[in-house]
């Protein structure tokens, strides 16, 4: 029994001789060149993905503890503001800025409606401020002079926040740094740290904090600024 060939197809299996027509008649490098072409496109993709470089891993930069710093002010432990007690006439002051003067030493006079009233220093120290001039009429609790001991002077800062409290005790060490001397480097201890925050003229809230600096130098001033850094 013979099976029909199928339609388009010789008895001997072979494709029709139109199709073996129109093989044969394409050029040699097109009947056996197109294969390799694709093979070589296909090699060099390939080689292309395996030679190119992996990118690199970058890594993300690893956060740096902010530094605990603060800003604050030379100021003398001791300080007073002398002033009159019942107003009047300013009719004398009999010391000047920079002038050292002993406890109890009368430093002005305040003539007033009854009698004169004698300002005198309530201790040792410097006049380091002139509130008033002669002649002035000073109301009941003006201020006439500031006198300081400029001989123990501390570090005191109002630029703690909430943020920065929470590092700051008593007794600690910190380091500071005076901005006005080269930024010379020195040691000091608090002294003491607010539990409640002060509302300054900006409407911030920050705690206010004394150093102590342990004696003092010739070069320091009270009003100097200092960068105060805090142990982390």
């Amino acid at each position: 029994m013979r099976v029909a060939a199928p339609p388009g197809a010789s008895r001997d299996g072979r494709a029709p001789a139109a199709q073996r027509g129109r093989l044969s008649r394409l050029p040699p490098w097109l009947r056996w060149g197109g294969p390799v072409v694709l093979l070589a496109l296909v090699g060099v993709v390939a080689m292309n993905a395996l030679t190119r470089p992996t990118p690199a891993l970058v890594a993300a930069p690893t956060p740096t503890a902010a530094r605990l710093v603060a800003h604050g002010t030379i100021a003398p432990v001791s300080q007073a503001r002398v002033g009159t007690l019942a107003g009047g006439v300013l009719s004398e002051v009999s010391v000047n800025v920079g002038q050292q003067v002993a406890a109890q030493q009368e430093l002005a006079r305040v003539r007033g409606p009854s009698s004169t009233e004698q300002l005198v220093a309530p201790f040792a120290g410097t006049i380091t401020g002139v509130l008033a001039h002669t002649g002035d009429t000073l109301v009941p609790g003006a201020g006439v002079l500031l006198v300081a001991d400029l001989t123990r002077l501390q570090v005191e800062t109002t630029d703690v926040d909430e943020f920065l409290i929470g590092h700051v005790r008593p007794g600690q060490t910190v380091a500071l740094s005076i901005d006005a001397l080269d930024r010379r480097e020195l040691t000091g201890r608090i002294l003491t740290v607010a539990l409640q925050p002060q509302t300054n003229a900006t409407g911030d809230q920050h705690y206010p904090v004394t150093i102590d600096l342990g004696g003092t130098t010739p070069d320091l001033r009270p009003g100097m600024s200092v960068r105060i850094t805090f142990p982390e």
